[in-house]
């Protein structure tokens, strides 16, 4: 009883071993996609692009084929000391099914439009998530900002998913 017993411990503690490296593999292998954001007036501006094929798009994002990066968003430069990010969202909506998926929306986020597995940290100054990128998808995107005395700010660049990225 004693062997059969150990047999499966070894077993259970070599699956989740097992499991825990293709997540850690998964994690080290996406190539994650960083916007730098600043303010400009009423607006945030993106100083960088992530297409590589439309580096003038500035705020565009796009996921190769196979890739599931993290994308992030941080506020930098003179002018956005005192603006924090309040908020993503996406559109139009309702949501199409791809965008959903990719980003692990809830039914509510497909009405609403708010992407409510963004994660805002650094003290405001980054808005970050995961897109699984599991479909070939255009989805529009608003970052919104807000400063210390109240005001709203946004801005509205596009996530170019390419497909096959790991569930």
């Amino acid at each position: 009883m004693k062997n059969v017993s150990n047999i499966i411990r070894n077993r259970t503690i070599s699956t989740v071993l097992a499991l825990w490296a293709l997540v850690a593999c998964d994690v080290l292998l996406a190539d994650d996609k960083h916007i730098d954001v600043t303010v400009s007036g009423n607006k945030l501006i993106f100083l960088n692009s992530e297409c590589p094929e439309r580096p003038g798009e500035l705020g565009c994002v796009m996921a190769e084929y196979g890739n599931s990066p993290m994308i992030s968003w941080e506020l930098t430069g003179m002018g956005s000391e005192q603006w924090q990010f309040s908020g993503l969202s996406f559109n139009p909506t309702p949501l199409q099914d791809c965008t959903v998926e990719d980003f692990g929306l809830s039914e509510a986020d497909r009405q609403s439009g708010t992407a409510s597995t963004a994660q805002i940290v650094a003290n405001g100054k980054r808005l970050q998530i995961r897109d699984h990128n599991r479909n070939q998808c255009i989805t529009q995107y608003t970052l919104s900002a807000v400063s210390s005395e109240g005001t709203y700010i946004d801005s509205d660049p596009v996530v170019d998913n390419r497909g096959g990225g790991r569930h």
